[in-house]
């Protein structure tokens, strides 16, 4: 069970059937769960919370629903290059070997509420889409263009030639305020790994280093709350919020 990919709770179940209800294999429900479309394809099976609980564990609150989805369709990074290719603003993440599955559900999900047009992630050294990674997305990972590729610099140079700017989040002394920066209507935000931060030759193929303010208590922000910040500050700067 645990490589199923799961959704769970009432408004959630009932959100991702009205969005992709053909993305759905089967609804497990325990409590006569009501579903807010008329026609669908999938199989409801009711039975207990003991059967829920063994799907997502106890400590999560299912309401009695779950949802098992279809597997997860990454979009060639080509593809998504061409998509972009207008004046619209554009907003892309790239994540440099986010290894957390729970930092990468989370980081799906800012980036769903924030206008992200694209994800791009390597094709290794990284966490891919797992049931973790859907549960913590609340099913917004369906809602995400994901792309994986071999190597991020040579994602970046053609992001540049499409006329994107790449600004890599990194603290060090070349590294502009984010506040400060004309960010352009084109952007690329790189998010560093979880302890490492963000490659140096991922750094040196970057057009900027920003960093996120902070009072400096501490070391540093985590990934996923890195990266909501400097998400929503973009986006709320090239009208990607309206």
């Amino acid at each position: 069970m645990d490589n199923l990919s799961l959704i769970y709770g009432k408004h959630a179940v009932n959100e991702f059937i009205k969005k992709h209800p053909n993305l759905i294999k089967k609804v497990y429900t325990a409590n006569n769960f009501k579903i807010d479309i008329g026609n669908y394809n999938f199989q409801i099976i009711n039975t207990d919370a003991k059967k829920i609980e063994s799907l997502v564990g106890d400590e999560v609150n299912h309401q009695g629903v779950v949802a098992e989805v279809k597997e997860f369709n990454y979009k060639p990074f080509a593809e998504a290059l061409k998509e972009m290719n207008n004046d619209e603003p554009k907003l892309v993440l790239i994540l440099d070997q986010i290894q957390d599955p729970y930092n990468f559900g989370a980081i799906i999900r800012s980036s769903s509420l924030l206008g992200v047009d694209q994800i791009v992630i390597l094709d290794h050294k990284q966490v891919f889409v797992n049931s973790t990674v859907v549960k913590t997305s609340a099913g917004t990972v369906y809602d995400m263009n994901i792309s994986k590729v071999t190597n991020l610099s040579n994602a970046i140079k053609d992001l540049q030639k499409n006329g994107f700017w790449i600004y890599s989040t990194h603290l060090n002394s070349e590294s502009s305020d984010m506040r400060k920066v004309d960010f352009a209507n084109k952007t690329a935000i790189v998010i560093g790994n979880e302890h490492k931060g963000v490659s140096d030759l991922i750094m040196k193929n970057s057009d900027m280093n920003v960093f996120i303010p902070s009072t400096n208590t501490i070391d540093s922000y985590n990934a996923n709350v890195a990266t909501s910040l400097i998400l929503y500050h973009v986006a709320n700067y090239i009208g990607k919020l309206k």
